[in-house]
């Protein structure tokens, strides 16, 4: 049998006994995969239903049946519109949707985990609930945030001078080479793709600097945190984390 068809399962029931056997096991197979769909539909309309109810544990059951009616039609949807002569195209798209958005929210997941963990511990009392914060949220609308999308090493070179010991300058230039080297070799990823892979590891070292300077600088200001907190902010978040340290502080000049 061909393991590239659909229906690799019904041919290969077929060898473990005669006709009447492939037929009873065929619909037990079906009942089956009737039951899995109809009760993770449900299972999707009913926390569909609880999201829209603003977390209520029991929505009504007019809107679970809308949301429930809302994922068969777009289902009938995709199956109507599939090309006759390649049937299975629609679905073969739908199948790609929850790759490209699952990998960015898998990140998004580490952040939530993280989150988490934090509340447990203020919930256990290891960690104070009222203690020092950030004046401004991670998520701001600095212009030192912005300027940072260009060019995140003049703002971070100098906020490093202030928990280092060496010129500004100096921090500056070696935040602004890791800087030009991935702006670089994603540039010369148009030639070659490989250098997409040493332009995504620059950044990450990028971030990762920016991560400890966030260390740093918490430690400074006396403000409590952990390292992988920062490590989430400064690599998926980098020109707001700068910006959110800049606005504690007045002393950081803008770019010449």
């Amino acid at each position: 049998y061909n393991l590239a068809t659909e229906d690799v399962v019904f041919e290969h029931i077929c060898f473990y006994g005669d006709q009447n056997y492939a037929t009873f096991m065929t619909v037990i197979i079906l009942i089956c995969i009737v039951l899995y769909f109809v009760t993770s539909s449900d299972s999707a309309s009913y926390i569909v239903d609880i999201l829209a109810a603003n977390g209520h544990e029991e929505p009504p059951v007019i809107q679970k049946i809308f949301w429930a009616a809302t994922e068969g039609i777009a289902a009938i949807a995709l199956i109507v519109s599939a090309d006759d002569e390649d049937p299975t195209a629609a679905l073969n798209a739908v199948k790609a949707v929850p790759i490209i958005l699952g990998l960015p929210f898998t990140f998004l997941l580490f952040w939530m985990c993280q989150s988490l963990l934090i509340l447990c511990r203020e919930e256990t009392g290891n960690l104070a609930k009222y203690r020092k914060n950030f004046g401004t949220f991670i998520l701001n609308l600095e212009k030192e945030s912005a300027l940072a999308i260009v060019v995140p090493f003049w703002h971070a070179g100098h906020l490093a001078a202030e928990v280092g010991s060496m010129h500004p300058y100096y921090y500056v230039g070696g935040f602004a080479s890791i800087w030009i080297a991935t702006i670089a070799f994603l540039c010369a990823g148009t030639i070659h793709s490989a250098y997409w892979s040493f332009g995504a590891a620059m950044y990450i070292m990028f971030g990762t600097a920016v991560a400890g300077l966030r260390t740093a600088y918490r430690t400074k200001l006396g403000i409590e945190g952990d390292m992988v907190s920062d490590w989430v902010v400064g690599v998926f978040g980098m020109p707001m984390a700068i910006g959110q340290m800049c606005a504690e502080t007045t002393t950081v000049p803008g770019p010449e």
